[in-house]
């Protein structure tokens, strides 16, 4: 049985690293990277700390002040890094529809110690129509990654 001695998130090309240790608490929404000024687009991997386990989130949000957009967030996938190519580990389809103001979708959980040494990314396909439509399908330039023993 593995033990998590602590996580790793270091960006996709190796620009920051921060090792975070293990602390007996629920879950670590780690930094939210998020793009888009009308219509916001935010991807993470959440780190479920008491579970020691891995999830890809995703959200849009049709930003006050903007157009009036609607919204959805579809196609979540957690990947993994092999090597220089990214492999599925879990994927959430998510397709409830548009929303008027916000929508997420979370794949299920993984335990990272299961692929060690590997780094993980979330990678989904983000949609808006209102004054302009559009569909972007966006991955962060961010991965993360568990220390475990």
């Amino acid at each position: 049985m593995f033990r998590t001695t602590g996580a790793l998130v270091a960006a996709a090309l190796g620009a920051s690293i921060l090792i975070t240790p293990s602390p007996a608490s629920a879950t670590s929404d780690w930094v939210w990277k998020c793009y888009g000024t009308q219509v916001k687009r935010c991807a993470t991997v959440v780190w479920d700390q008491t579970a020691d386990t891995f999830r890809a989130r995703a959200k849009i949000t049709d930003v006050a002040g903007g157009g009036s957009y609607q919204v959805k967030v579809t196609n979540v996938k957690l990947l993994r890094t092999n090597r220089s190519d990214y492999v599925t580990v879990r994927s959430a389809k998510d397709y409830d529809g548009w929303h008027d103001t916000e929508d997420s979708a979370a794949t299920v959980t993984v335990d990272p110690c299961s692929f060690p040494g590997e780094s993980f990314t979330v990678v989904a396909t983000f949609s808006w129509k209102g004054a302009s439509s559009g569909e972007k399908t966006w991955r962060p330039n961010q991965a993360w990654g568990h220390l475990c023993d």
